[in-house]
């Protein structure tokens, strides 16, 4: 009976490791901790202001086959040995840098986007000497002059409808349409026939609807300085205004007030076509010496522009009617014309002169690869409208009556960045004051790189 107790035990000291085993506790690393604290790390809030720069360079190579001015088709007469036989220039003048400011605050009490933008080309004249005019030859084109293009801030509300306020100088309103071309840019193409270029400092407001896919409107308003010029022929200026005197725009004390509303079709983000109508109104105001007594002259200029994008088409143009509007950097711009009298000087009579005129291009490529276009432009004054007056008594190269151009060129990309271009354009313009007309055509090899 003894000697079973003895094998229980036996057979309970066998088991005893594995129940040991069994009941062994897990491994460090699997034990669960239920009271973990979990850190999780916020990204940086991005910032509210961004801060772009823009712009590009443009080198050209103008080759002018008939007596004319340095860089662009601007007729000229060929007096005695100036100017004439052509000329071969390498120019980089047009060469333009921007930067823009965004600052987001549509968190703050304003809820608007603000934006500041300022951008300068090299188109204003030349660094040697104290007449620039005077200085306007090959050895001084290293040392061109800066120049201020735009400067002004926006506060803006919304994205696809977008209401803004714009103060500053900007493009003007009237006239906003560009051809394409790379030998044409701070002087476009067809400026010196039926287009209309220039900035003024201003106060505007836009509203736009832009959606990716539908009808895009844009309204825009703007009062501007009233900028013209005031042409006196011999008699010193003094004669009709102080010495110091900032024209007869300003003079009547009454902004310039411009206008544009138009009306596209949009796809995919881009913009099909785009149809736009545009007026201008200013007064100016003229005295005659020795008198208090005000002539105001009404000027005005009614007109409207298309863009086309079908495929790999595009047709731009534009066409305008004025009298009388002047808008200082365009070369087809008549003004008033005042008439005089001697003894005792004074002022007769002023008119506004009429002006017709409008451009067209086509051209034909992918945008991304290459493009050819070719185009035509031409604005008239009736020679009456001058007549008597001291815009008649002028230089020859200051009043056309009429001026018509054409432009052929071939666009290449290389990449998004970098393009260059073949070009010719060709101009005729009738003269005024005893001689009939003039001619001068311009070749130019162009590059331009864009950041």
């Amino acid at each position: 009976m003894r000697g079973i107790p003895v094998f229980g035990a036996a057979a309970l000291l066998a088991v005893l490791p594995v129940v040991g085993a069994a009941q062994t506790p897990p491994a460090p690393e699997s034990v669960v901790e239920r009271n973990t604290t979990i850190v999780v790390k916020e990204s940086p809030k991005p910032s509210p202001v961004s801060f772009m720069p823009y712009g590009f360079f443009l080198t050209n190579a103008f080759f002018t086959d008939s007596p004319g001015a340095r860089a662009y088709p601007t007729p000229s007469q060929c007096v005695g040995t100036a100017q004439c036989g052509g000329a071969f220039l390498i120019d980089v003048r047009q060469t333009r840098l921007g930067a823009r400011l965004v600052f987001n605050d549509t968190a703050g009490w304003t809820g608007a986007t603000l934006t500041g933008l300022v951008e300068i080309d090299f188109n204003g004249g030349y660094g040697v000497g104290v007449n620039a005019a005077a200085n306007a030859v090959s050895s001084v084109f290293y040392s061109p002059v800066i120049r201020l293009r735009k400067a002004y801030a926006d506060a803006s509300w919304g994205s696809e409808v977008k209401f803004t306020l714009r103060i500053g100088q900007d493009d003007r309103l009237v006239s906003p349409l560009r051809p394409v071309s790379l030998a044409y840019v701070a002087n476009p193409l067809f400026q010196n026939a039926g287009l209309l270029h220039g900035r003024a400092p201003m106060a505007a407001a836009r509203f736009d609807i832009t959606p990716k896919n539908g009808i895009a409107i844009s309204v825009a308003a703007a009062a501007l300085d009233p900028m013209d010029t005031t042409v006196t022929g011999t008699l010193p200026a003094a004669g009709f205004a102080p010495a110091i005197d900032f024209g007869a725009g300003n003079r009547s004390r009454v902004p310039n007030f411009e206008g544009r509303i138009g009306v596209g079709l949009r796809m995919d983000g881009k913009k099909v076509v785009d149809l736009g109508g545009w007026a201008g109104w200013q007064k100016n105001r003229y005295f005659t010496p020795n008198t208090d007594t005000a002539i105001d002259q009404n000027t005005y200029i009614l007109g409207g522009d298309m863009t086309l994008n079908l495929w790999i088409v595009q047709v731009l143009g534009s066409i305008y009617k004025a009298n009388g509007y002047e808008i200082p950097g365009a070369l087809n711009s008549q003004g008033v014309a005042i008439s005089v009298a001697a003894a005792p000087v004074r002022i007769t009579n002023t008119s506004a002169v009429p002006a017709f005129g409008g451009w067209f291009q086509v051209a034909v490529g992918p945008p991304t690869l290459f493009q050819v276009y070719g185009g035509w432009g031409g604005t008239q004054t009736p020679f009456n409208a001058l007549t008597g007056s001291l815009l008649s008594t002028t230089t020859p190269t200051a009043r056309a009556v009429q001026s018509y151009m054409w432009a052929v060129g071939a666009i290449g990309y290389a990449g998004k960045n970098w393009r260059f271009s073949a070009e010719y354009a060709k101009d005729t313009t009738w003269w005024y004051a005893g001689q009939n007309s003039s001619t001068i055509g311009q070749f130019s090899l162009n590059s331009q790189v864009v950041f």
